[in-house]
């Protein structure tokens, strides 16, 4: 039986208030910029999860808490430069609306 939309957003706002439980954090808004934004939504929508958002937050949060040996590595991260094309943005809208690969 499918769930009614109030029963998902219940289900939804209790696996949060685990999750901020579980990891002693108190809820706040994540001020993201589009480009960051954009890019959690693609990748929901490449691999149907949802919780790039809590994945994210988690890697940052385990990185900040680990030694500056271990993290290091990341400072120097190769961070290549993204260029969008007009095209891309056309192809990213089409398969957005219809989950269809433009070829």
């Amino acid at each position: 039986m499918a769930k009614s939309n109030a029963q998902l957003q219940k289900d939804k706002r209790a696996k949060e208030k685990a999750l901020l439980e579980r990891t002693g954090a108190e809820k706040r808004s994540l001020i993201v910029s589009k480009a960051l934004d954009d890019a959690l939504l693609i990748l929901g929508e490449r691999h149907g999860f949802e919780e790039w958002q809590e994945t994210v937050s988690t890697f940052i949060i385990n990185l900040a808490a680990a030694q500056s040996e271990d993290s290091e590595r990341f400072v120097s991260m190769s961070r290549p430069e993204l260029i969008i094309k007009e095209k891309w943005t056309r192809q990213l809208e089409a398969f957005s609306a219809t989950g269809v690969e433009a070829s």
